[in-house]
């Protein structure tokens, strides 16, 4: 077998194994305003996704803020189940305590830019 396609599998393999429990979270920025035109999301806006297999979200950023401020809410109740303070490059948040349903997470940079998306655990 050519050593190429055997690494070329080896590595598909592994990166598949790598993000096996792993699901974008798609966020949008609270203060944008629809208008036709288009759309940039402001530079300190975060990726963010939730791992089913390690039970965390974990939120990627690049530095363009200093922090960013967490809440996960229930989705049917105003009171955040966990609530913190990340660093501007992001962290993992811990939510194995938290039981099946529907969360919104909200996150707030330090630049005042306010991030909403939602996710469910099974």
């Amino acid at each position: 077998m050519n050593k190429f396609l055997l690494l070329s599998i080896i590595l598909s393999f592994d990166a598949g194994l790598a993000y096996a429990g792993t699901h974008p979270i798609q966020i949008r920025d609270k203060g944008s305003v629809g208008n036709h035109s288009e759309y940039y999301p402001p530079a300190d806006m975060p990726e963010v996704y939730y791992d089913d297999l390690n039970q965390e979200v974990i939120i990627v950023a690049d530095g363009f803020a200093s922090y960013y401020y967490v809440e996960i809410f229930q989705t049917e109740y105003t009171i955040p189940v966990i609530s913190t303070q990340i660093d501007g490059y992001g962290d993992n948040i811990d939510i194995s305590s938290l039981s099946e349903g529907y969360y919104t997470i909200i996150i707030t940079s330090s630049n005042n830019n306010e991030f909403e998306g939602s996710f469910y655990i099974e």
